[in-house]
């Protein structure tokens, strides 16, 4: 065999065991509440011109 079909058969014995490997560890969880009320959880940003809370909370 070629080397450039063995490099083409040894992708696709990797690309077909990451897709495997991803299949087998999926764990798809079952919605909890109610799902017509989806309240997307933002982070919390802060600006230039504000103090961090952990500052501010230890300089009280």
């Amino acid at each position: 065999m070629s080397r450039n079909v063995l490099i083409k058969i040894a992708l696709l014995v990797l690309i077909l065991g990451g897709a495997l490997m991803v299949l087998i560890k999926d764990d798809p969880r079952v919605p909890t509440g109610d799902i017509n009320q989806i309240r997307p959880v933002m982070p919390v940003q802060e600006s230039q011109y504000q103090e961090p809370e952990e500052r501010a909370e230890q300089d009280q």
